[in-house]
């Protein structure tokens, strides 16, 4: 972890790492329009994109595509591969809202961006990474997380993630990547 990330243990001794700096970096408008979304389980993505003005389309993307992000008649629209499985959605809907919070200048500069199902658009390594960090507080919060895991006693079994995963409305795999173990 880097210097300014931390994390918060749990008292079953798990470790659960800390909101990113893309979070942290937020402005503290954007943040108090995002917050109260971030204090429930699983995290009403669709709702944090009204609050900032983004229209959301499930849509029948191009085979490879999982999102799209751009402006169609002044409006940001982010639009999600309707055929790919529901936690991938969700996933590539944070993805979206935080390239839209984070990049937005570029996005509208290159007229809109399509990610694959790597999430990758062709931006530098960097733009993606800031974006999956974000996209993971949202879908996942850090205080949500170590509140949801100190329900839990013993060792972290691949049962106990997978009902995490459930209860977030994300991958097992995108679990795994935000839980840590001390």
């Amino acid at each position: 972890m880097d210097g300014n990330m931390h994390s918060m243990a749990a008292s079953n001794g798990w470790e659960v790492k800390s909101p990113s700096r893309e979070y942290l970096n937020l402005s503290p408008e954007v943040r108090a329009e995002i917050d109260e979304y971030l204090s429930t389980h699983p995290v009403k993505l669709g709702a944090i994109a009204k609050r900032l003005g983004v229209k959301v389309l499930l849509s029948t993307l191009p085979r490879g595509t999982s999102g799209q992000i751009g402006q169609e008649n002044g409006d940001f629209v982010i639009r999600i591969n309707r055929h790919e499985a529901k936690h991938r959605q969700r996933f590539t809907l944070a993805h979206e809202l935080a390239h839209y919070l984070l990049h937005r200048d570029l996005i509208v500069a290159e007229g809109g961006w399509s990610e694959n199902v790597l999430l990758r658009s062709g931006q530098p390594a960097n733009v993606e990474y800031e974006a999956n960090r974000l996209a993971s507080d949202l879908v996942i919060p850090s205080a949500q997380l170590a509140e949801a895991t100190a329900e839990y006693s013993g060792p972290m079994t691949p049962e106990v993630i997978e009902d995490l995963a459930r209860r977030f409305g994300v991958s097992t795999a995108a679990m795994e990547i935000k839980l840590q173990m001390v």
